[in-house]
């Protein structure tokens, strides 16, 4: 059986079903409240724990701000308190234009030496957009 990147057997055909959606799945707090603990590569346990509850603040603001909708939220890990400062774009079903946000755009063309966490949500269950790679692709282009 496949596992998941925390060593856990991966359900095969949940995942099928779930690529089957095709209507938009509204976040719950019990989803919220079920957001893992990832111990990302090279990342200190203080990280990790600002992660999941960055994770955490995308289905909070997507559910009470955004009708469930896509939310992309950006943060410089290296600065202080990022949990209270952090930039937010909102977005519709299908797609999020993360540089919309004026902080968000700053933090990721001022960028030099830091790594910027974008973390977003797919309403839809859906993997990566078209949107997503095309928005990678214009990064990936600045450097």
């Amino acid at each position: 059986m496949p596992m998941n990147i925390l060593g856990k057997p991966v359900n095969l055909e949940s995942l099928e079903m779930a690529k089957k959606r095709d209507k938009k799945v509204y976040i719950t707090d019990t989803a919220i409240d079920k957001v893992p603990l990832i111990e990302y590569y090279g990342f200190t346990d203080e990280q990790n724990q600002i992660m999941r509850e960055l994770a955490r603040n995308v289905l909070v603001i997507s559910k009470e701000s955004n009708d469930s909708n896509e939310v992309a939220l950006t943060c410089d890990l290296g600065k202080p308190d990022p949990l209270h400062n952090f930039g937010v774009a909102l977005g519709t079903e299908h797609d999020v234009d993360v540089l919309s946000d004026t902080l968000s755009n700053h933090m990721i063309v001022s960028s030099k030496s830091v790594a910027v966490v974008l973390l977003h949500n797919h309403p839809s269950t859906q993997t990566f957009s078209l949107e997503d790679v095309q928005f990678l692709s214009s990064i990936l282009c600045l450097q």
